[in-house]
């Protein structure tokens, strides 16, 4: 039986809040405004919550509204509180680590920017790698035809700051995919989780030297004639 050990803050070590270093990245300009949330409650929202298998392409601005709702900062620390941050998704120390990266069918990647709340485009270092990533989401959901959102950890300055950080890493993850589930839900898009981390995404965007993990992969779409729970081998539950 696996027990992890519990992590603690290091006394008087305050956050870097270093860049990440993409390759060439280019800020894309993408309207979420046009997906105003609305209309159903958060009961209704709860408890209608189901994971889609199998879905239609959803456009980029209705995948960037989801990333961007669930991880948009609403306000950054200064003075001691520097580097930490407040969002509608809850983080260990207020460092919110988990950052989202869209990706399209053909594997282009739009990183969220969730401090200067912008989305870059940003260049692909290793293209087999990418590849491959792209060949593991297909081959978990091969009825999905919407877009994936890859979850990648910023473990800097998480780690300066815990010992033993691993398990604070997790529980941010599983925090952004719920709230990344809620709000797809209320945006009537469709959801689903799906079993791999994605470490070929990292290899193939970032430069080496650690300091990243990835964390999950979603896929997000349309739920189109197939919102009807009761379809077989549609709906996870």
């Amino acid at each position: 039986m696996l027990v992890p050990i519990d992590p603690r803050p290091i006394p008087g070590v305050m956050p870097l809040g270093r860049p990440i270093e993409w390759l060439d990245p280019q800020v894309t300009e993408i309207d979420t405004r046009s997906l105003p949330f609305g209309g159903p409650s958060l009961k209704s929202v709860l408890h209608s919550r189901r994971s889609n298998r199998a879905f239609s392409e959803a456009s980029t601005e209705e995948v960037a509204s989801v990333v961007r709702e669930a991880l948009r900062t609403e306000f950054v620390g200064v003075d001691t509180k520097f580097g930490r941050k407040l969002k509608g998704v809850v983080s260990a120390g207020a460092l919110h680590p988990v950052k989202g990266v869209l990706l399209d069918r053909d594997g282009n990647p739009i990183f969220y920017d969730d401090v200067d709340d912008r989305f870059l485009s940003v260049g692909i270092r290793d293209v087999r790698q990418l590849e491959g990533f792209l060949n593991d989401c297909r081959e978990v959901l091969p009825e999905a035809q919407g877009r994936w959102i890859a979850l990648i950890a910023d473990c800097r300055d998480l780690s300066r700051l815990y010992t033993n950080h691993q398990s604070l890493l997790w529980r941010d993850a599983g925090a952004a995919i719920q709230v990344m589930a809620m709000v797809a839900e209320a945006l009537e898009l469709a959801f689903c989780p799906i079993g791999i981390l994605g470490h070929g995404l990292i290899d193939a965007l970032l430069p080496g030297g650690g300091g990243f993990a990835a964390v999950g992969v979603v896929a997000i779409g349309r739920l189109g004639s197939i919102r009807n729970p009761t379809e077989a081998g549609r709906r996870d539950y």
